[in-house]
């Protein structure tokens, strides 16, 4: 069974992420991507909408944690939300299949 949040996650930053230990994948990803590329590290938080204000003050609050790891549990959690309201708006049009599609 396909995991949906890691096909989400791997469309958006575009490089593979292989099905056994793929989280662990993103994290080095995202810290080479904090060493050598930032600008392409911040592109992907763009485009995945992940909130700055949010990833700021997690970052400020815990500077002894790995930044990579928190990145990653953001990413994951904006994936998730995404997934959830994909799946609840499918949902909602499932409701409503007596109504005329176009």
């Amino acid at each position: 069974m396909q995991d949906p949040i890691r096909e989400q996650i791997q469309k958006t930053v575009g490089f593979d992420l292989p099905e056994l230990n793929w989280k662990i994948r993103l994290i080095d990803e995202i810290r080479y991507l904090l060493e050598n590329d930032f600008h392409k590290l911040v592109s992907i938080l763009y485009r995945m909408d992940v909130p700055e204000g949010k990833l700021r003050g997690l970052l400020q609050e815990n500077p002894d944690q790995d930044a990579a790891e928190l990145i990653a549990a953001l990413m994951l959690e904006r994936a998730a939300q995404r997934q959830k309201t994909k799946e609840d708006y499918g949902r909602q049009n499932t409701e409503n299949d007596t109504e005329e599609r176009w």
